[in-house]
């Protein structure tokens, strides 16, 4: 994986009154979504039940697995979480397939499968862990100390390679990953102009640029929106 690149950007309005104030919003797909092909998994019985391929996921025009966040370098340093950022292992899947991490922050990896799996990591290509995990295991806890913010820590299961995932590494707090409504928010950030980031697996990244305003002015509203023409 690569750092995250920069390309379109969109519109953001005002919405509500705060001092401080959040962002939120929602990542559409226009056009017509990408065929979900089904993926090829009877290598072991215990993954054969048919699952489609999540490479891209749209759920009436909603894209999911979207990593929002405020641009790195723009908020100043925070500490990251003590509590380490949560990825399960279901139906021989990555649950979720994108997850936000504060740099300095570990990951906690759970199997709730009945399967054998391991957990390989890397950074633009460069191994960063490669763990075993037994089926049924409570929690492994790794440490991604190499990867850096802006970096992307793409996982997989080199026992069944159709699993992958995508640790995104931040310097701040502010960013939000979208479920199958496509909705994020991004809470409490402080006054300041900002560079809004949207950035997917497949399909990239857009920009926006926010104010968070005084007074009378707080909460924005931020879409993004990927086409179908673009790919």
């Amino acid at each position: 994986m690569t750092r995250l690149a920069v390309p379109l950007a969109l519109v953001a309005t005002w919405s509500s009154v705060s001092v401080a104030g959040s962002v939120k919003g929602t990542v559409l797909f226009e056009g017509e979504a990408p065929t979900q092909v089904k993926l090829e998994r009877k290598s072991d019985p215990k993954c054969a039940k048919g699952r489609a391929d999540e490479a891209i996921v749209v759920t009436k025009g909603k894209l999911r697995d979207v990593m929002v966040r405020v641009k790195n370098g723009s908020t100043g340093s925070h500490a990251p979480p003590t509590a380490p950022a949560t990825l399960d292992q279901q139906d021989c899947m990555y649950t979720p397939r994108v997850i936000g991490l504060v740099a300095g922050q570990k990951l906690a990896l759970q199997n709730s499968d009945n399967t054998f799996h391991n957990v390989h990591g890397t950074v633009t290509g460069k191994d960063v862990f490669n763990k075993p995990m037994p089926a049924k295991t409570s929690e492994l806890t790794v440490d991604p100390a190499a990867a850096h913010p802006g970096d992307v820590v793409a996982l997989q299961c080199d026992v069944h390679p159709w699993m992958k995932a995508y640790a995104v590494v931040n310097d701040s707090p502010f960013f939000a990953v979208t479920g199958a409504d496509g909705a994020f928010e991004i809470k409490d950030l402080p006054i300041g102009e900002y560079t809004l980031e949207a950035w997917h697996p497949t399909l990239g990244t857009k920009t926006i640029k926010i104010s968070i305003g005084r007074a009378k002015r707080g909460d924005v509203t931020a879409r993004f929106s990927y086409k179908a023409s673009e790919m």
